[in-house]
Parts: C-alpha cells; structure tokens; sequence
C-alpha cells in the first residue's frame, strides 16, 4: 500500500497494561473494621479508591522522578496530578495514566490499568530512556483507526495465507477477528474501528510494537493496515 494512502488511517495509538490484586492486601486495608467488596457500585468503588491512595501516589510519583531524570525532563515539561484512584502524568513527550478500578467479575479484587497516549513518536516508545521510566508494564497495542477498516479483508487475507502459518477466528457476522501466527508471540485483534495487539504478558512497548510489526508482514500489510506505525 502506498505511503500517502495509509495517512489519517491511525488516528490514536495507546499502549496499555492491566495488572491485578486482593483488596485485603492493599495496605490502608483493616481487617477489624473493612469488608471486602461483594459488589461493584459507587460506594464500593469509592471505597477502593481511598484504600489505594499510598500505593497509586507512590507508583505515580515513582514513574514521575524516574521519567524526569531518564528524559531530563525540566519542571515545565512534565507534571503530576493525583486523586480518587486515577493519576495522570502529563510529560512533553507522552502522557500516562493510572487508574485503580474494582473488577467487575471479582469485586474483592482490583484492577490496576496503565496507559500510555499522546506519545511523540514511536522512537521515543522503543528508546533507553522510556524503558527505563516506565518499564515492561504493558500487555496490549491499541490503534485507534479513522473510518472503518474492513474485516473481511482482513479475514480474506488470512485465509488466502498459502503458508499455513497463518490463523484467523471470527464470529458469524465478521464484525471481528483474531489473527495469530506460528512462533510469533501475541495476537492482533480487529473490528473495523480498533486494531489491536494483545501480547498476553506485560512487555516493554518495544516488544509489543515488534509482535505488530511481524504479523503485520505476515498479514496486514494484503489487508491495507501495513506500516500504520511507521
């Protein structure tokens, strides 16, 4: 696909982390007088969030000296703010984001997510400096796609695969897909609106963006989603 035809198809890019834990083992957690959560709802939530409050400040202000220093950040190119179980670090190069949220299937547990956006180019992503700020904290690419792409290109493309490397799972209406390929980690996830890498570990964005970029050779590339993170 030709370069001035692949412009405006990505229109946000978000690299996103999702880890988890008990409630009871948060640290602001008592046993003689706190419950654990049996349900998720406003007050359960903002119970949550006032439990997290050392871990999410110290986590965010941890990420906030480290990206200082790796980037050099001076004190008008980059803040922190923090407050009810979200965080967010606005950098000149990126911005980050914490958020503690109770999980919807196991109420007594926690959902802890971080995501990266707004970054300044994929360079910086993959640099020395951004590694060692942030760390291998994430488990999924996102790419946010201007107009719809059609899936069943992408399905087509898979299947029209003579390598047999190749495999694709989707349901009957094809409004998704999931595309793996042999000895590549990861898999990408498409619907139209959202193309998606999920590494299915925490990784360095590098990694993530090296498991794109190989299926995407694989596949993408017959499908016109070739090259969106050059």
């Amino acid at each position: 696909m030709k370069e001035d035809s692949r412009k405006g198809i990505v229109n946000s890019l978000m690299i996103v982390g999702r880890t988890r834990g008990e409630v009871r083992r948060l640290a602001a957690f008592d046993k003689k007088r706190h419950s654990v959560p049996d349900r998720v709802c406003g007050a359960t939530q903002a119970f949550l969030e006032k439990l997290c409050e050392e871990e999410l400040t110290e986590e965010a202000e941890a990420i906030f000296q480290s990206a200082r220093e790796h980037f050099g950040y001076k004190r008008r190119e980059i803040s922190l703010s923090v407050g009810s179980g979200f965080a967010r670090l606005d950098a000149k190069d990126f911005v980050l984001e914490l958020r503690y949220e109770l999980d919807e299937e196991d109420p007594g547990d926690y959902v802890v997510e971080i995501c990266v956006r707004e970054v300044a180019s994929r360079d910086l992503l993959e640099s020395g400096p951004f590694q060692a700020s942030v760390g291998s904290r994430f488990d999924r690419l996102r790419c946010g796609l201007q107009g719809t792409v059609s899936v069943e290109a992408v399905i087509d493309a898979v299947e029209d695969d003579e390598s047999g490397e190749t495999r694709v799972d989707y349901p009957s209406d094809c409004s998704s897909c999931t595309v793996r390929i042999d000895g590549v980690a990861g898999e990408v996830f498409v619907d139209g609106a959202i193309l998606e890498v999920r590494f299915g570990k925490l990784a360095s964005a590098a990694a993530l963006m090296e498991a794109f970029d190989r299926i995407g050779e694989y596949v993408l590339e017959a499908a016109g989603l070739g090259g969106l993170l050059e």
